[in-house]
């Protein structure tokens, strides 16, 4: 299969680079999307790098949940191999530092790699069928990103090889390879589990919003672009067809006048909620999203300030990721360019009011709410007629059946 790298791509090695393709990258990309998939059909998806991973084992008994019988674990092998070539780096040097305006820190992005991407999907199990990677990769492609540092812009592709999938056929490669029998024969049980707290494609939204620009300079305006507009490295990334606008969207959306639409009254909440929409580097409370400091009576645990507890390092986070993801701007003709804006937003965060944020999200995209975004400001003076072009979440009870909604999504029905 071929893939055609829309925005850059990135799959960073150890040290933080993205000069080639790493296919490791590519594969935990791929089974964070059939872990959403699976957990949108109430299939059990464990968390890979979290301390309730498979297998687990009760009694003399090991469970595996679909996503570790499919992409593999300790004590079992993953169903495929993936041979992937392809991608050339956009620069050399370092990162190119995107620091809109009254900001102090901005973001950093370095070259990743733009071109074409060569995927070979290669069974290692005769129960394996390729719809298990195709319909997740589908969906992200269409949709999404794959690749890390989709938050930053980066992940945006199109399968240049047109293929018609069917979800169903998704669902019946799963109940193959998860048969009783299958199952019996390797000693082990499907894992039965909840992990609500993890990213459900149920709970995610989907926006497209494309623009107008006046001329093909246009990027030299967008907030934060404008002062590094004549590095050499950022000229190469332009080449590749695609705008580093997620820092403009993200400052104005986290900071600016944006944070009308998820923040509250209450000032001591909001650095907790901003932390958990966002995301942080720093440490934070598992429960809370307070930043916590070392405990001066337990040198081994962490203060929480707002919790009044002593937690144990596993009862917090080293690092938050953003749960909205903006992507790069990226052409669709001479004169109209398109970005997506997604992410995965749960019930139940310390009051944070989903469907409030949603709407608010949805109709200032579409400008027809209370707050407008300032897009010329943003993107700026000689872009015009921006506009949401589709926006798409799970919509119970218009869409009660799961399968039908990532069947619309396979096949790039727009909603409203």
């Amino acid at each position: 299969m071929k893939i055609k790298i829309i925005t850059p791509i990135w799959t960073g090695d150890i040290d933080l680079k993205s000069d080639w393709l790493h296919s490791t990258g590519i594969i935990g990309s791929l089974r964070w999307w059939t872990e959403a998939i699976l957990r949108g059909m109430r299939k059990f998806a464990c968390d890979p790098a979290g301390d309730e991973r498979c297998p687990k084992k009760i009694k003399d008994e090991m469970q595996y949940c679909p996503a570790c019988l499919i992409f593999g674990a300790t004590g079992i092998r993953r169903l495929f191999r993936l041979e992937i070539s392809g991608g050339e780096k956009i620069f050399d040097g370092g990162a190119i530092n995107i620091k809109p305006q009254q900001r102090n820190r901005g973001w950093y992005l370095g070259s990743g790699l733009k071109g074409e991407i060569d995927l070979n999907i290669i069974p290692l199990d005769r129960d394996f069928d390729e719809n298990l990677v195709l319909v997740p990769l589908a969906i992200a492609a269409k949709w999404g990103g794959i690749g890390a540092k989709t938050q930053h812009g980066y992940g945006v592709v199109e399968l240049i090889d047109k293929i018609e999938l069917r979800f169903e056929n998704f669902q019946g490669a799963l109940d193959k390879i998860l048969k009783s029998e299958r199952l019996r024969k390797l000693n082990i049980k499907e894992r039965n589990d909840t992990n609500d707290a993890l990213p459900n494609i149920k709970e995610m939204f989907f926006a497209k919003v494309q623009f107008e620009v006046q001329n093909n300079d246009w990027w030299k305006e967008v907030d934060g672009i404008k002062p590094v507009s004549n590095d050499q490295r950022l000229e190469k990334w332009i080449e590749t067809g695609s705008v580093p606008i997620s820092p403009a969207i993200k400052n104005w959306l986290r900071y600016d006048d944006g944070k009308n639409l998820w923040q509250d009254m209450d000032t001591n909440k909001k650095e907790r909620k901003e932390n958990w929409l966002f995301g942080t580097t720093d440490r934070v409370c598992s429960s809370c999203y307070e930043k916590v400091n070392q405990d001066r009576n337990n040198r081994r645990n962490f203060w929480c300030s707002n919790c009044r507890k002593s937690l144990k390092k596993e009862e917090t986070f080293e690092r938050v990721a953003s749960k909205i993801n903006v992507s790069c701007a990226y052409r669709i003709n001479n004169t109209t360019w398109e970005f997506r804006i997604w992410g995965w937003i749960p019930e139940g965060f310390q009051g944070f009011n989903r469907n409030n944020f949603l709407n608010n999200l949805k109709q200032a995209l579409d400008g027809n709410g209370t707050r407008t975004i300032p897009w010329t400001s943003l993107l700026g003076k000689f872009t015009k007629n921006h506009k949401l072009k589709v926006w798409r979440e799970f919509n119970p009870p218009n869409e009660s059946v799961i399968n039908n909604y990532l069947q619309s999504l396979l096949e790039d029905k727009g909603g409203s």
